[in-house]
């Protein structure tokens, strides 16, 4: 195995390379989380419309591919980053570290996030997810700074991407934060209630959440398939 070749890597004697790698990295998760929630829907598992991605880790068909599909994509983001590291190791710097570490930090939230289910470990999976998005979106910040190709049109979809990122986290957060605040002003928010209940209790926020959820993951999505078009130009 050779993950420190000039322009790919060499696994059991297969080459593939870094622009393969990242269209598996952006299309081995997308088609995850959306076979995985179109089961959830058409199957009647799910409580209600909108939902959110991780809910539709479920018992059942669609847990195999949420879990599968993410937890095979965690070790590619974690070659991934890697791989950059080697491309521009004659000129490294601060942000090339950042890149690295950011991208490490995604890939270990990816994984825990694939095996720790919202429904039996809200906390970890909470802590997973918030290290995904953040990590995610500086990973793809301070990859953005370090691809400077001429390629107009790759660095606008990043930048699109990363806009979307960023307005899809601050949505989503900001508009469950304003109503748990709203029930906790009217003493009708509980902690102690299931996930399920807890849900269903958010739901008018979760219409807005969740939308706003898609958009940061189609945003990281578009991010990383940006860089590839950046291997193109160098």
């Amino acid at each position: 195995m050779n993950f420190s070749g000039p322009e790919g890597v060499e696994i059991a004697g297969i080459r593939v390379s870094d622009k393969r790698l990242i269209q598996i990295g952006w299309i081995l998760p997308l088609v995850s989380v959306v076979c995985s929630m179109t089961i959830h829907a058409a199957s009647g598992h799910a409580r209600d419309f909108p939902f959110f991605v991780s809910e539709s880790d479920y018992p059942g068909l669609e847990r195999w591919f949420f879990t599968i599909g993410l937890a095979m994509t965690s070790p590619i983001i974690c070659l991934l980053s890697h791989r950059v590291n080697v491309r521009f190791k004659t000129e490294r710097t601060a942000v090339h570290e950042v890149s690295f570490f950011a991208g490490l930090a995604t890939s270990v939230s990816l994984f825990v996030l694939a095996l720790a289910n919202m429904y039996d470990q809200l906390f970890l999976h909470s802590l997973a997810s918030i290290g995904l998005f953040v990590g995610g979106f500086i990973w793809g910040v301070s990859t953005h700074s370090i691809y400077t190709s001429n390629n107009l049109s790759a660095q606008k979809l990043r930048r699109v991407g990363l806009w979307s990122t960023l307005v899809g986290f601050l949505v989503m957060n900001l508009s469950l934060l304003f109503y748990v605040l709203v029930l906790m002003l009217l003493s009708e928010f509980s902690t102690d209630y299931s996930t399920m209940e807890m849900l269903n209790q958010l739901q008018p926020a979760i219409n807005l959440a969740a939308p706003a959820e898609y958009l940061l993951i189609i945003g990281l999505m578009i991010t990383l398939a940006s860089i590839g078009k950046d291997l193109d130009q160098m």
